[in-house]
């Protein structure tokens, strides 16, 4: 019987070992985990596994310093926009205080013109007075010399002499 028992169980394990297996300890049953104990898959499996946990890490270690690349370029751009913004707002600023010049400058030529042309009229009305003597009219004529003169110093400040 002996003989029987052990041929019967050659058999039944010649059956089993036939039976399909799977690569998955959770999915494989009893059979299958011994075989693939046996034949190595479980550890070509661990195997695959590490190296795909490697390659992810690496991957990772990458994207974190593209991020890190990426993330010095936009701080150095932004230091690069602010310093251009800076320089925009000092240049406002100056062309500002050009146009302020500028008005206070056409505001002064407006008023020395005023000044030129009422002296111009005094000239000219001293010129057709024929009632004055003329020594009043010397006397009146030597004034506006002296209001023409310092018309003329005003001009001279203003156009910058």
């Amino acid at each position: 019987m002996k003989a029987w028992t052990l041929a019967a169980c050659v058999v039944a394990l010649a059956a089993l070992a036939g039976c399909k297996t799977n690569d998955d300890p959770a999915k494989g049953g009893f059979i299958s985990g011994l075989s693939n104990l046996a034949d190595g898959t479980y550890e070509k499996r661990q195997q695959d596994r590490r190296e795909t946990l490697e390659n992810e890490q690496d991957t990772n270690l990458q994207k974190q310093r593209e991020l890190e690349r990426t993330d010095a370029q936009k701080a150095a751009v932004s230091a690069d926009r602010a310093a251009a913004e800076q320089r925009y707002a000092a240049l406002s600023t100056e062309i500002a205080g050009l146009k302020a010049r500028l008005a206070k400058a056409k505001g002064q030529h407006a008023d020395l013109q005023r000044q030129a042309d009422v002296l111009q009229a005094k000239i000219d009305m001293l010129k057709a007075d024929s009632f004055t003597p003329d020594a009043e009219k010397a006397a009146r004529l030597e004034a506006l010399r002296k209001e023409k003169a310092a018309l003329e110093d005003q001009i001279d400040i203003v156009v910058g002499k």
